[in-house]
């Protein structure tokens, strides 16, 4: 009877021991799961927003950057959506640079301050075709606006689109009998007003001369 009470007595244990080897294995799994959500180690939760302030933008109201930014104060911190919020900001077209500056808060010991800097694109102030003898500058307007390229004064400035430009204006002055012209397009940026003139300097080339037939 001693070996029977010895051997059920061994089986409790065992199954005893493995429930606890069971649930620890379950504990571990939860806490691996929950740590491969927060790859830093630490709940970002933990953190509130005290304050969102943007620096930087002069022409660009400070409204329509706040209805990009999906984070608001009062929200818990979360370091992917203020990422998120960067991203938005630069979609909009209007900025050359954003940049994102978390810092703790001197009020609130479990409170962030989140700081977007922005650098705006300048502004087409004018834009100047020198050189053009067979084409006219609406003519020239109307074939941008043909092929899609935006360039017109009061616009933000968008340095690749002058390359597009200056291929547009070659296949104008080609069709108009001037394959050989060249363009060349230039800008100068005033850090005062964070403006730009653009320039087209334009040599049309010589024009073929019409052959003459043989009598």
């Amino acid at each position: 009877m001693e070996k029977v009470f010895k051997a059920d007595a061994l089986r409790l244990a065992c199954k005893s021991l493995l429930e606890l080897c069971a649930t620890t294995c379950l504990f571990v799994f939860s806490a691996q799961a929950l740590e491969a959500q927060q790859p830093d180690g630490r709940p970002e939760t933990k953190y509130s927003i005290e304050r969102i302030d943007t620096e930087g933008n002069r022409r660009v109201e400070t409204a329509e950057m706040r209805a990009c930014i999906i984070s608001r104060p009062g929200d818990a911190y979360s370091a992917k959506t203020v990422r998120r919020d960067v991203q938005a900001l630069r979609d909009t077209g209007f900025f050359e640079d954003v940049r994102l500056e978390v810092e703790d808060s001197p009020h609130e010991p479990n409170a962030k301050i989140v700081v977007f800097i922005v650098r705006e694109r300048p502004i087409v102030r004018r834009i100047e075709y020198r050189g053009i003898k067979t084409i006219t500058e609406p003519e020239i307007r109307n074939a941008l606006n043909d092929k899609g390229v935006r360039l017109s004064v009061g616009d933000w400035f968008d340095q690749t689109k002058l390359a597009r430009a200056a291929l547009v204006i070659d296949g104008l002055l080609s069709a108009r009998g001037s394959p050989s012209a060249t363009v060349k397009a230039t800008f100068e940026r005033f850090a005062s007003t964070n403006t730009v003139n653009i320039r087209f300097d334009i040599d049309e080339g010589p024009r073929p001369q019409p052959s003459s037939n043989p009598q």
